[in-house]
């Protein structure tokens, strides 16, 4: 091969621009003012230089290339415009830049293959594009999925309805599963939104009603609070009081005390003094005797003093002058007995007062003194009741606080419960945005699920209470809500009353269910709590002891306490259609009937599924 080309050469007076190789690539060189100097055969014929006199400006050829767009070092330069083809890759050396051009074959793959990017559907003439044209074609089908997935996205619509060609894919299957979910997850909160709306304002009266009531139960403590202080005040004064009057109740005791002693000394006193008297009356008595002695002897003097005579006058005087002695010694013994009796008399009755006085001194130091007693017990329990009144006082003051506390509180709910209000609003706006289907049960599997869960609900109940009626179970325990853990196992299990019977009664009714559909996950009852006796065969494997297997191995007995199994037994709706992410992380539909045992509501049958 010729290492020269005829290339156009340099006009006259110009340096010779080294020769570039008669290669299939299109090659140039590029001086430093970004003029092309030299051409081999397949540039000139690709840029149609034959007749030209180089050097020229490589913007003329080059699609407009200018030589500050190109890097000092080097690089790939696309030309402005829609042709793949217009592109170039130069490096830089002491001259310039040498430049290499798209060969006419790898130029019309490229053109073509933009075609295809642009229109997968279209026709291409190039062998070697015809895999890539097919593979396009083949991805043509999510691209239009896609297209009619945004444009049913940017309204809002929820209702996807896919053309035929698409529906039975598994892309088409998937999308509609998908919007399946989300238009049912959107009702849910539409409907919350409006429970909401209707239960927000009933609960901001409730609350003004009840920061009303508080207010005036603040009030009321505050008059009793008061009330109780005053109370207290009172019971300190009459305490005090009381200290005084039992201080002077025992002064008083004192002195009942030394007055009954003094009362004694007086009795006895006066028994002495009677005594003496007594002791008087005896010498008088004596004084007597001796008067009356006196006044015979004087009498028998005066009879022997006559007989005397004349010699006998002067004893006879004398005679009668003792006599006239011993009658007023008489007399005056007489007049001492007489006091002295009376004497005697007084004091005995002075003595019987004074010890009569004693004792009602006694008494009263006695009856002073269990006053005083009794004045104690009643200032130490009037001190037990200042502190129980205190006590209270206490309590009724920290009420208060708490009656003021809950005002705040009430406020606060307030302003929450509007804030929920306006939220509660905005959720609705803005769920309200999106169209949903009309009615879910337009959807094919939605609509077998309840004919199967109505069914399966009725055959449950019939069976339920044909064993109340044969006696295999009593009403009381077939409605039982007491439920006794099973040790030893996590997640926790329980037994009930009814649990036996359900295991003996429910695979014959549930299992059929289970398996009608390839796309059934669960078909089980449950009561009011969420509690499921007896569960589908395939999830009663045995225990492992590994939580993570056995919560998805066994769950039968459990209490499914999440919002959807809370509420599947304890509805009375004809039907409840829910979607929820299982606890297995499984984003799953449900479907539950209520299950009536006669008359009564026993709780619920559910179906879980999933619309892929």
């Amino acid at each position: 091969m010729s290492t020269t080309g005829s290339a156009p050469t340099l006009t006259e007076g110009q340096a010779t621009a080294p020769a570039l190789p008669d290669a299939p690539v299109a090659l140039l060189r590029l001086d430093r003012e970004g003029r092309i100097v030299a051409a081999n055969r397949a540039a000139s014929d690709l840029l149609g230089l034959e007749d030209a006199v180089l050097p020229v400006p490589a913007s003329g050829p080059l699609w407009g290339l200018e030589v500050g767009e190109l890097a000092r070092a080097g690089g790939v330069w696309a030309a402005p415009g829609d042709d793949p083809a217009r592109r170039l890759r130069y490096q830089a050396d002491d001259e310039g830049w040498i430049v290499s051009l798209p060969h006419a074959e790898p130029a019309t793959l490229m053109r073509e293959a933009a075609l295809l990017a642009g229109n997968p559907g279209a026709t291409v003439p190039h062998p070697l594009l015809a895999p890539l044209a097919q593979g396009l074609a083949g991805a043509s089908t999510p691209l239009e999925l896609l297209a009619h997935v945004n444009d049913t996205l940017a309204r809002c619509d929820l209702a996807l309805e896919l053309p035929a060609a698409h529906a039975e894919s598994e892309p088409g299957r998937r999308l509609a599963a998908g919007f399946g979910n989300l238009a049912e997850a959107v009702r849910q909160a539409v409907s919350l939104s409006v429970q909401l709306a209707a239960d927000v304002p009933k609960e901001v009266g409730e609350n003004d009603e009840l920061a009303q009531q508080t207010r005036a139960q603040a009030e009321a403590l505050e008059t009793v609070l008061a009330a109780t202080r005053r109370l207290r005040k009172d019971l300190d004064e009459v305490r005090r009081e009381l200290e005084e009057v039992r201080a002077a109740a025992v002064r008083a005791d004192a002195d009942a005390r030394r007055g009954g002693e003094a009362a004694r000394a007086l009795a006895a006193a006066m028994e002495q003094v009677e005594a003496r008297a007594a002791r008087a009356g005896e010498v008088i008595e004596v004084i007597d005797s001796v008067a009356f002695q006196t006044n015979i002897l004087s009498i028998n003097a005066g009879i022997e003093a006559a007989h005397a005579g004349e010699a006998g006058r002067g004893f006879a005087v004398v005679a009668s002058e003792i006599r006239r002695l011993a009658e007023r010694a008489a007399s005056a013994a007489r007049d001492v007995r007489a006091i002295v009796g009376g004497t005697v008399e007084a004091l005995g009755e002075s003595a019987d007062s004074a010890r009569h006085t004693g004792e009602v001194l006694a008494g009263i130091g006695q009856s002073l003194e269990g006053a005083g007693a009794a004045m104690e017990s009643v200032a130490e329990r009037i001190a037990s009741q200042g502190e129980e009144v205190m006590a209270i006082d206490r309590a009724v003051e920290q009420v208060v606080g708490l009656g003021h506390s809950n005002l705040q509180h009430a406020a606060h709910v307030a302003e929450l419960s509007e804030a929920l209000g306006q939220g509660v609003a905005t959720l609705h706006d803005c769920v309200g945005l999106f169209r949903l289907p009309p009615d879910p049960m337009r959807v094919p599997r939605h609509a077998r699920v309840r004919e199967l869960a109505e069914a399966g609900a009725r055959r449950i109940g019939m069976a339920l209470a044909a064993a109340v009626a044969d006696g295999r179970i009593g009403a009381d325990a077939l409605f039982s809500r007491e439920y006794k853990q099973i040790p030893g196992i996590d997640p926790p299990k329980y037994r009930t009353p009814f649990d036996s019977l359900c295991d003996r009664i429910l695979p014959p009714l549930q299992e059929p269910i289970a398996n009608a559909e390839p796309w059934i996950v669960f078909a089980i009852s449950a009561n009011p709590d969420g509690y499921v006796p007896t569960h589908n065969q395939r999830y009663c494997q045995p225990m492992t002891g590994d939580r993570a297997k056995d919560l998805v191995g066994n769950r039968t007995k459990r209490i499914f306490g999440d919002r959807v199994g809370r509420s599947v037994g304890a509805h009375t709706d004809p039907y409840r259609l829910q979607v929820y992410r299982r606890d297995t992380g499984q984003i799953m539909f449900d479907l539950s009937v209520p299950v009536y045992v006669g008359d009564r509501h026993w709780g619920g049958f559910r179906i879980g599924y999933s619309l892929e």
